[in-house]
């Protein structure tokens, strides 16, 4: 005689999602909430959830920010203890953790903005000890440079290629590549590894 089994009508094509959001849920919540601070205490979330929204959108296959609400919230929502925030949430997040640049204008004129972000600095550095790509007390070689993407886009700027475009900084730790975008506008949310400068010609 066969077997019934009642299965949950909720089906998701994403639920290979649900055991990373747990695993970076365990790993690095902790972290994260102890570096930028607690966002709330009662009601709202906290970066943590904001972060691993975020990066959820990118391994479901998103190409915005827009899709965790649009595509993914139905999907992301059927877990049963950790919660997804919406595309504005996430925005928000974003501009509450910006910081202003640093201009310095150099003898001939041109002028150069600085944006180390130390708070998120420090969070890159504190999820990678956690994740154990870097190891307390050691010693590691950092390279760090620019590549040059063209675009036609509102906050492009001049390059010394001669076209316009974006800037985002590539950093290489110790034979390991870590890449991050850097947003090129007047408030920078990034991940840079020691800060970075950029030239405006």
């Amino acid at each position: 005689m066969a077997k019934i089994q009642i299965k949950s009508e909720n089906l998701t094509p994403f639920g290979g999602i649900f055991p990373v959001m747990e695993q970076f849920d365990s790993g690095l919540s902790s972290v994260i909430d102890s570096t930028l601070g607690l966002r709330c205490k009662f009601y709202g979330y906290q970066y943590s959830e904001i972060i691993r929204s975020l990066m959820s959108v990118y391994f479901c296959g998103g190409s915005c920010i827009e899709d965790v609400t649009t595509h993914l919230m139905k999907h992301l929502s059927l877990h049963p203890t950790l919660r997804t925030c919406s595309a504005d949430t996430i925005l928000r997040a974003i501009k509450e953790l910006t910081r202003d640049n640093i201009s310095y204008t150099s003898d001939t004129g041109k002028v150069y903005d600085f944006n180390t972000a130390d708070t998120l600095n420090t969070l890159l550095l504190n999820c990678l000890l956690a994740t154990g790509q870097l190891k307390a007390g050691g010693e590691y070689d950092v390279d760090f440079d620019h590549q040059f993407l063209e675009t036609e886009k509102y906050d492009a700027k001049p390059t010394y290629k001669k076209f316009l475009g974006y800037r985002p900084g590539v950093a290489v730790i110790g034979g390991h590549d870590r890449r991050h975008r850097e947003q090129r506008r007047k408030h920078q949310c990034a991940f840079p590894p020691a800060g970075y400068a950029e030239e405006n010609l």
